[in-house]
This record gives structure tokens, C-alpha cells and sequence, in this order.
């Protein structure tokens, strides 16, 4: 596996720290150089796939999270790798198809363009059926063309279900154990705000180390990014002395 260096590290980080989440993803996505496509129009498992992969080939495969019991509030810790949680791709292609107690329903699965469009309409990303409204091309009721604000709940059900069949990667879900009162239960893992909070450290360090060298040897940043992690940390502490 192919680890990205510190100085393209920073230029995704750079890319990013402007943005909110949603936004953010695409635009690391696109720094980054993974995507076979542009980013926003990745359904949302493959762009989080996509950002699975850059956070392996950046810290590494092993993932370590905490989470608190929704139970008894107790801090729990878990550890887990990038494949534990990389599912494949659901089956389908860019349109789906639902029929449905004789409902018939054309569908794509929905991507950063979408729900970032419907941000812009004031639409929070939690609204599904907004943003199922968003996804659907085409609908009828026995041959009758309707729109899909017309589609009743269960037919809208069997429409989320074949997203989430089609897409499983847009929602990993972690098995969780409490040890002081042994509840257990599911947590979402979003890649996009764990990888963050993991790059956004490493560069606030890796910025704050580029400058002390800098002042203190002349070298530039790119010359400071080839030194090994060992060797700049000498040179730091030889700084300190």
C-alpha cells in the first residue's frame, strides 16, 4: 500500500479546513486525486469507500474510536480495521428500479450533489423524504405518470430499502458492548468526520514543526517534509535544548 506524503497530506487537509462537512468530503476527495469520477456525484457509499481508502493509505488500516453507552453514559472503546468496514458494492447501475403494488418508481442513489442542493434549499440531509423526493427521475401508479411527493409510505419504504441494499457502505454501522452495564447496541461510524478529526491535529503539528525548523535552520517547507519523523524530531529537540 502506497502511503501519501506529508506534503500532499497537507494539501488535502488545506483543501478541506474551509469547508463543512458535507462539502468538505468532496473537496479532500478531489485534492486527493482518488475518485474516478468527480466526488459529488459519487453515491455516498462509493465516496466514503473512496475516503476509507485515503485515511489507509494516510494513518494505516487499524481504526480506534470511543463512543459512550446511550445506556449509562460510560466511555467505551473499540478497535476495528479499514476492512472490517469496507462492503462491497450493492448491485445496480446509475438508475434503479422499484415496482411496487402497482407503483412504478425510477430512481438514482443519492450523492454529495444531491443533498448538498438541498442544503442550499434549507433541507437538512436528515429529511429522507426529501431527499428521496431529490433522487427519484420518474414515477406512475399503474401506467399513470405521478410525482413522487404522490408515492405512498410503503411504496417510499421499498424505495429506501433498495438504496440501502444498492449502497450498504453509505451506512456502517458499529456493534457496541458496554462493560459497566452491559448494554449493547449500534453506532454509525462516519468516515468523513473521524478521518477530520484525526487530519486536523496532524496538521495543526505538522504546520507548528515546519515552522520551528524553518526559523531556527532556514530550510524550506518542502525540504523539512522529506526529513523522516525521527529526524525532525531531533532537530526539535535539539531546538528545545
Amino acid at each position: 500500500m502506497q502511503m501519501v506524503s506529508s506534503e500532499k497530506l497537507l494539501e488535502i487537509w488545506e483543501a478541506g479546513v474551509s469547508h463543512r462537512p458535507l462539502s468538505r468530503a468532496i473537496e479532500v476527495l478531489r485534492a486527493a486525486g482518488l475518485s474516478p469520477r468527480d466526488p459529488a456525484t459519487l453515491p455516498l457509499g462509493a465516496r466514503d469507500r473512496c475516503l476509507l481508502a485515503l485515511r489507509e493509505e494516510t494513518f494505516g488500516s487499524e481504526i480506534n474510536g470511543v463512543a459512550h453507552c446511550p445506556e449509562c453514559g460510560e466511555t467505551v472503546e473499540t478497535q476495528f480495521t479499514v476492512a472490517d468496514i469496507r462492503l462491497p458494492a450493492g448491485e445496480g447501475g446509475e438508475t434503479l428500479v422499484v415496482d411496487c403494488g402497482g407503483y412504478a418508481v425510477r430512481f438514482h442513489l443519492p450523492t454529495s450533489e444531491d443533498l448538498l442542493s438541498l442544503q442550499l434549499a434549507g433541507v437538512a440531509a436528515e429529511d429522507d423524504r426529501r431527499v428521496l423526493e431529490r433522487c427519484v427521475f420518474a414515477a406512475a401508479r399503474d401506467g399513470q405518470p405521478i410525482t413522487a411527493g404522490q408515492l405512498p409510505e410503503e411504496v417510499r419504504d421499498a424505495v429506501a430499502e433498495s438504496m440501502a441494499a444498492s449502497d450498504p457502505q453509505a451506512q456502517v454501522e458499529i456493534s457496541l458492548d458496554c462493560p459497566a452495564c452491559g448494554r449493547s447496541w449500534l453506532e454509525m461510524f462516519d468516515i468523513e468526520s473521524f478521518f477530520w478529526n484525526e487530519l486536523q491535529p496532524w496538521a495543526a503539528r505538522m504546520l507548528r514543526e515546519i515552522h520551528e525548523l524553518a526559523s531556527a535552520y532556514g530550510w524550506s517547507q518542502r525540504e523539512i517534509l522529506a526529513l523522516s519523523p525521527l529526524r525532525r524530531g531531533i532537530y526539535l529537540n535539539l531546538i528545545a535544548e
